[in-house]
Parts: structure tokens; C-alpha cells; sequence
């Protein structure tokens, strides 16, 4: 089992360990509540705290005739984690003959990769080919070895659970609001601006352009969003798409930031929707997608005058 390991406090993996297990999409407040017991526990018994997690997600191996929409990439996810205080991140590339590896060789191979005095998982945990591996079995198998286990509760909210699989289709579905609750942040698009084709300054709307290396998991569509650029946050609308009107092929995210007027190619930034306005379209003619855009502009503009009354 190759275990790829990236290093946030410690460089080393001697010494004992507490650690949790998990896909962590989205780094939601489920998956804060298990890093928050790690951090704890690491503080209690004087030890590392770490995640053990996997890439790709298991869906896009196991599941690779359905596009797999991840709420964030890997580094994303890597540097919320980071953030939160842990020593390492370990990852496992997901493989398909990983994912032929029985319950109990896992366990073998996870008992013996760093010395382990507490695991913690999911209410949802399970884990092995066909995930035939119990949560309880691992706490019977740990527990032989001398080593903690603690399988936590959900997270729920107004009686429903915090789950990524939610999550992705509240995106899908434009309800950035409950996003955000079960985030415990606004949901963003990052990335580094490039240089496009100039085709928005040529319609008297120009964009910064974001090309994601995941399939984000929104309607393809036009959003009113703010663009948070260093420390400004700045008002505008987005496309996400492949701009049909101009035979697009490639997943883009074009901004137009209102009332503003900077070279910024190269700065990296974050698109956070807000509101869904409208599908994408393919439009007849260069007149009617400008039409459309000023609308769009107005609406969003609409938007953020009754937010700030």
C-alpha cells in the first residue's frame, strides 16, 4: 500500500499517532468535528495528530462512467487541513487494484505504517473491497493492537446530516446559503488568472478567466458572485461553462468584475457564487448575448444595491 506522505509540522513519522480516516470532499463541519477531536486528542496524550485519506476520490475509480464533481480539488483540500493545525496529511493513490484490497490486509498494512495509539472515523465509516469493513470491525481489530478507537456522530442540521453527497447537489442546485451553513464558509472557485481570447473586452464585458482542474459541481450557468482578490472583495457576475455562442470546448470560469479596470493576469483568486441568475445559452447572434449580459449585469447590480441598503 503506497502511502504518499505531505508534510505539515512534522517531517518525520517516528513517534506515536492519532489520526482520522476519511475522502474529507468539501472539509464540511462533519469532517472538522473529526479533525477537531485529532487535534484534541494529540494535545491530551502528547502525541502527532495526521489524516489518512485518498486520491482520486473512490468514486471516480470505482464509479469512472459517471463524472465524479468534486467540491474541491486536492490541494484545496490539503491546504484547509493544513490550516487546522495537523502534523501530515497521508494519502493513498486510489487505484483499482487498491480497491480489491480485503478489510483485513488493510488493517495489516494501516497498523503498520506509523505507530498508531488512536484512530477516529465517521459515523458513515466503512472500508476494504466493496466496503466490507465495519466500523466495527476496525474497533475490534485496533483494539487487539493496543490501539484507541472512536467512531463520532454526525453532524446534523435541522435534522438533517452534513454530508459532501449533500453538499454537491446544494451546489447544483444554486443554494449557496445552506452551502455555506454546512461548510462553516462561503464555497469558492480558486485559481490562478489566465489570459484568454479577450472575447468579454470585446463585448464590452471583459473577464478574468479561471480553467478548473476538477468538474465543478455547478449548472452550468451565469451567477452573480463576488471575486476576492488579495485583500478586496470585489462585485461581479461569473459564467461557468464552455461559452457556446463561441463554440467553446473547454470547462471555463469567466468573471466581469464590476468597476474595475486592473491587469491582474497571473494573481490568483476566489469566485464565490452567491446567486444563480440564468442556464447557458447559446445565443444567434454577438447582439443578443450582449443584450443578455447587460441584463445579467443589472440584476446583479440589483443584487448587491438591496444587500447594502
Amino acid at each position: 500500500m503506497n502511502i504518499i506522505h505531505k508534510k505539515f509540522k512534522s517531517d518525520s513519522l517516528d513517534g506515536d499517532w492519532v489520526i482520522t480516516i476519511g475522502n474529507f470532499d468539501g472539509y464540511h463541519l462533519g469532517h472538522q468535528k473529526l479533525v477537531q477531536q485529532v487535534l484534541k486528542d494529540r494535545k491530551k496524550l502528547n502525541i502527532k495528530g495526521g489524516i489518512l485519506t485518498f486520491e482520486p476520490h473512490p468514486k471516480k475509480v470505482l464509479q469512472s462512467q459517471i463524472p465524479f464533481r468534486h467540491i474541491y480539488d486536492l490541494p484545496s483540500k490539503c491546504a484547509f487541513l493544513e490550516q487546522s493545525g495537523l502534523d501530515a496529511c497521508f494519502i493513498i493513490p486510489f487505484t483499482t487494484k487498491f480497491a480489491k484490497m480485503g478489510s483485513h490486509e488493510f488493517l495489516e498494512k494501516l497498523f503498520n505504517f506509523v505507530n498508531l495509539k488512536k484512530i477516529i472515523v465517521g459515523y458513515d465509516f466503512n472500508f476494504g473491497k466493496a466496503r466490507e469493513g465495519s466500523a466495527s470491525l476496525m474497533k475490534e481489530e485496533a483494539l487487539k493492537n493496543k490501539i484507541d478507537f472512536l467512531r463520532m456522530d454526525a453532524v446534523k442540521i435541522e435534522g438533517l446530516t452534513v454530508s459532501s453527497t449533500m453538499i454537491r447537489r446544494l451546489l447544483f442546485e444554486g443554494d449557496f446559503e445552506k452551502v455555506n451553513q454546512y461548510l462553516g464558509r462561503p464555497w469558492t472557485i480558486g485559481g490562478v488568472i489566465k489570459e484568454g481570447k479577450k472575447l468579454g473586452h470585446t463585448l464590452g464585458f471583459p473577464t478574468i478567466n479561471l480553467e478548473p482542474d476538477v468538474l465543478l459541481p455547478l449548472r452550468k450557468g451565469v451567477y452573480t458572485c463576488q471575486i476576492q482578490l488579495k485583500e478586496r472583495s470585489i462585485n461581479g457576475v461569473c459564467n461557468v461553462g464552455y461559452n457556446p455562442t463561441f463554440n467553446g470546448t473547454a470547462l471555463k470560469v469567466e468573471a466581469h468584475l464590476f468597476d474595475f479596470n486592473e491587469n491582474i493576469y497571473g494573481e490568483h483568486v476566489n469566485i464565490m457564487p452567491i446567486q444563480f441568475l440564468r442556464d447557458e445559452t447559446k445565443f444567434d447572434s454577438i447582439e443578443a448575448l450582449k443584450t443578455q449580459i447587460r441584463k445579467d449585469v443589472n440584476i446583479a447590480k440589483s443584487y448587491f444595491r438591496k444587500k447594502s441598503d
